[in-house]
């Protein structure tokens, strides 16, 4: 836990090649490095880790079929999309487009059974923050060079986060997890690792203002009100973020505050509010099944498409209105399952680190659900069922409990005395 780069290194020398293959292929679903590095198109490196994983999981000894109950609505929710498909207003549509889902169910099921203890989780947790930081330190720094200027564009990653809002999003939940290890494992630290670890969620959040998404935003405030209720001294919390929320306010561009004030009003909310009003109306014409799996831009072209609104068909920019409006109630109400579910099992997650020698796990479920409520309400301005936030976060949550019960067994048998 504290960081130095040659113990890392070796850490991650000494594992299984299926555990360096999904470290790999988080890093490149994350950056894309071949859209700004031609080198790295030579090959495609994206699909061979993944493949390695595959291959890797099958072959390592650490591996293993993890038993959740996310496990089984994960699949159930792939099952509906197939379904869904089926009987889809364009099935064609939907089929070419049914590997999305499956890809990450598939990721899914990778990263729970490779990352199968602490140790692996750490390191794991570690490539995530690297893609990561590789973003928010660009983004920040970019927003800086410009003299904390507004653009409509805001700023952009590549590959899932192209879209200033989507990069806004995981950006929030990204500055979530960071201040939670800032918060509890800041006594590992030292040197400049230190000061680059506190640098960390500066980034993020500053990357977030300059994406100019407003749900980012809010996604951010919300997180930050949810680590506070676990301070032992909320009005010193409360006042420090109070205190931070005004500093970040004082930075943020005139046009962009002007956004909060025109909310509801301006082109891009009016044309939102329509597409939540036709979403509505798709749900309640087709409860079941819905409009059929990532059907929303065919069927709205059909239906509803108004160039006087806007030039163009957009996604819903809700997730949950827009999965309900392509899947219906019953996929809708398996994604929401999915969604408190590990909400829970992150809360109690929590509860079970609160001791000494558990600071990493206790650090990364606070952070799990400061985060996950972030992508709850970003994600009601945005449509992200189909990146990868949702899907690596439950993925997460798995791997957090099987390593927590991991560690409390082996403690238990450590501490257990040996009868004579």
């Amino acid at each position: 836990m504290a960081l130095r780069p040659k113990t890392v290194w070796k850490a991650f020398r000494a594992e299984h090649f299926a555990f360096i293959a999904i470290s790999i292929y988080l890093l490149f679903e994350y950056v894309k490095p071949d859209q700004a590095y031609p080198v790295f198109g030579i090959l495609p490196f994206l699909r061979l880790s993944l493949l390695a994983a595959i291959v890797g999981y099958m072959l390592d000894k650490q591996a293993r079929y993890t038993t959740s109950p996310l496990n089984f609505l994960v699949l159930a929710f792939l099952a509906h999309c197939v379904v869904s498909s089926t009987f889809a207003y364009r099935p064609d549509y939907a089929f070419d487009r049914l590997n999305i889902i499956a890809l990450w169910v598939l990721v899914y099921f990778l990263i729970t059974g490779i990352v199968s203890n602490e140790r692996r989780l750490f390191l794991f947790v570690l490539v995530y923050f690297v893609s990561n930081f590789k973003m928010s330190q660009f983004g920040f720094l970019s927003w800086v060079t410009r003299g904390f200027s507004f653009t409509s564009w805001g700023v952009t990653g590549a590959g899932w986060f192209r879209n200033s809002g989507e990069l806004g999003l995981e950006m929030g939940m990204f500055f979530a997890f960071s201040l939670c290890f800032v918060l509890l494992l800041r006594k590992y630290w030292t040197g400049w690792i230190k000061w680059l670890m506190y640098f960390v969620p500066l980034s993020a959040v500053g990357c977030v203002l300059a994406s100019s998404s407003r749900g980012a935003i809010i996604g951010c405030l919300a997180a930050i009100f949810y680590l506070s209720m676990f301070s032992n001294k909320k009005i010193r919390a409360w006042f420090v973020a109070a205190a931070f929320i005004y500093l970040a306010y004082l930075v943020m561009p005139a046009q962009f505050i002007a956004r909060f004030h025109t909310a509801g009003t301006d082109t891009t909310s009016l044309s939102r509010i329509a597409y939540w009003e036709k979403a509505q109306e798709m749900m309640q014409a087709n409860p079941f099944l819905g409009v059929g799996y990532y059907n929303w831009v065919p069927y709205y072209s059909d239906h509803y498409f108004d160039p006087t609104l806007y030039w163009r068909v957009e996604e819903a920019h809700n997730t949950y209105l827009q999965m309900g409006a392509e899947l219906g109630y019953v996929g809708l109400g398996l994604f929401v399952i999915m969604v408190l579910l590990s909400f829970w099992i992150n809360w109690k997650s929590e509860k079970m680190c609160r001791a000494p020698g558990f600071e990493f796990l206790r650090a990364f479920s606070l952070g799990m659900n400061a985060a996950g409520v972030g992508l709850v309400l970003a994600s009601m301005f945005l449509t992200a069922f189909f990146m990868p936030n949702y899907w690596i976060h439950f993925a997460f949550t798995v791997c957090l409990r099987n390593s927590i019960n991991g560690k409390i067994a082996e403690t238990r048998r450590y501490c257990v005395p040996r009868s004579l």
